[in-house]
This record gives C-alpha cells, structure tokens and sequence, in this order.
C-alpha cells in the first residue's frame, strides 16, 4: 500500500511541474508542451524546402530524452563529392539527404543561461544574429542557430544544398517561421 501511495504522488507531483510549465508559459502567451513535433511540423519543413511533405522521412529516434533531434529528411539525389586520397585523386559521390531539423529544445529557458551558453568568448564560433527573436546566434562550426524568444530556446539546422550560405539563408528562415508560427 505504502508504494502505491508513493508511485501516486510521484505522478502528482510530476503532474503539477507539468501544469506550472504550462501555466508558466501561457502567462508570456507561449504554450508548449516540450513535445519538438509541435515546434517543427512537416507543413514548416516543407515550407522551408519547397519539397513535397508525402516525401518527406521523419526521424525521432530519441523522442523525449535529453538529447532529442527531430529532422525531416528528403533523398533528391543530392551529393557530397569527396577525393578519396591526395594521392589517389580518386572522386568518391555519397548521397547527402537534404533536411530540416530542430534539437536541443528547452521550454524552460530563461535568457541568463542561453547567453551563458552561446557565449562567444566561450565559443569563437558563435556569432550574433539580429532581428530573429530575443536573441539569436550563428553556430559557424556546426552550421545551425541557437534562437532563445520567450521562455523556448532551441537550435536549428537546414541543409538543402552544397552551399552553406543557402543553408544558412534556409536556417534562419526556418528560425523565424517558428517563431511566426508556433511561438507568438
């Protein structure tokens, strides 16, 4: 009877952090349940693409743990082109899917600790971005964006190209369109 008891007010408790997150959240008029599907849907990915969303592959393999990536993927026959070896001067092609992925999503975040975390001191690669949210940074080392706006931070990544300055172009749209869409 005793872990009854405690299994229920476990879930109680779990409940009631939910609920003051939510309720959190719906005071600075953002409701999000830290479910990323809710952030980045297949009509987002597709608008930033203009690829066909029946085409499109998800992927989630870690839905709900810490590290959590969600990504729609489309084969269009896109390749990276790599020299096998200097002296071999042999071309490798390997298929590169394009994509739209958002990771890293916290529902939770307070703007001290996500300048703590893009700090470009810290973090040379990290660079400011105006105009996207209360704050957003350029990730030039892995090619994403770290965007904070109202209590949500998360990064995001689109490669639909060969040629980062279109991923980046993609990226920051994508960005945006969160925001426009699912966060005001």
């Amino acid at each position: 009877m005793a872990i009854c008891l405690l299994l229920f007010s476990c879930k109680d408790k779990e409940q009631t952090n939910k609920s003051n997150v939510i309720s959190q959240n719906t005071k600075n008029n953002v409701v999000f349940s830290g479910d990323y599907e809710e952030l980045l849907t297949i009509e987002i990915a597709s608008k930033i693409t203009r690829f066909e969303p029946s085409k499109a592959r998800k992927s989630n393999p870690m839905k709900g743990m810490m590290g959590e990536i969600l990504k729609y993927s489309w084969e269009n026959g896109r390749e990276f082109v790599k020299e096998k070896s200097v002296s071999n001067r042999k071309r490798v092609a390997y298929p590169r899917p394009d994509f739209v992925q958002i990771s890293f999503v916290d529902f939770e975040a307070d703007t001290e600790s996500f300048l703590e975390f893009v700090d470009s001191e810290t973090h040379p690669e990290v660079s400011k971005i105006e105009g996207i949210g209360e704050a957003a940074y350029w990730n030039s080392k892995n090619n994403s964006i770290e965007v904070y706006y109202k209590n949500v931070s998360f990064r995001g990544k689109v490669e639909v190209s060969n040629d980062d300055a279109i991923n980046k172009e993609k990226t920051i749209e994508l960005a945006k369109l969160i925001i426009k869409e699912k966060l005001k």
